[in-house]
């Protein structure tokens, strides 16, 4: 079981990058700037936890952006452990149904903190707000399912 969890925390690591390379595309050719809601959840957390973001303005903001990132990139880490965990549980999905399952999980837990916390409410998004997020999800679900099937040694008849 923890070598599942390790290899889909790595599978979930490389779905994380591919999230983010495809954020990036977007903003390229679009021109579109950062989403701003990680470091309003990073914000939002602080303040929940009563503590503030030290530094002056600048400080709090770029520790605001590197705090929302790694957030980020553990949250996709997570996702893939989890992923890793049912496989070792004895789930057996193909790249196409274990894709969607990870794109799906990782829509959840990136933005249901936001929705919580009020920050976003995907039901008010726009096409293009849709858009601009589905699809690094998606290639997020689609490279880790790929990943994590790459590490799996085929049995032998």
């Amino acid at each position: 079981m923890l070598t599942s969890i390790l290899r889909g925390a790595a599978a979930g690591a490389a779905g994380a990058t591919a999230l983010n390379a495809a954020t990036y595309v977007d903003m390229a050719v679009r021109g579109r700037p950062a989403s701003e809601t990680p470091e309003q959840t990073v914000e939002k957390v602080a303040h929940a936890l009563g503590t503030e973001v030290p530094g002056d303005d600048k400080q709090k903001q770029a520790r605001e952006s590197g705090i929302g990132a790694l957030l980020g990139l553990l949250t996709g880490t997570a996702v893939g452990a989890a992923y890793g965990a049912a496989h070792g549980a004895g789930w057996r999905p193909g790249v196409l149904t274990g894709g969607l399952a990870a794109t799906g999980a990782a829509l959840v837990g990136a933005n249901a903190p936001m929705t919580v916390l009020g920050i976003t409410d995907p039901r008010r998004w726009s096409a293009a707000d849709w858009v601009s997020d589905l699809v690094p999800h998606v290639a997020y679900g689609f490279v880790t399912a790929a990943t994590f099937a790459a590490t799996v040694r085929k049995r032998r008849r």
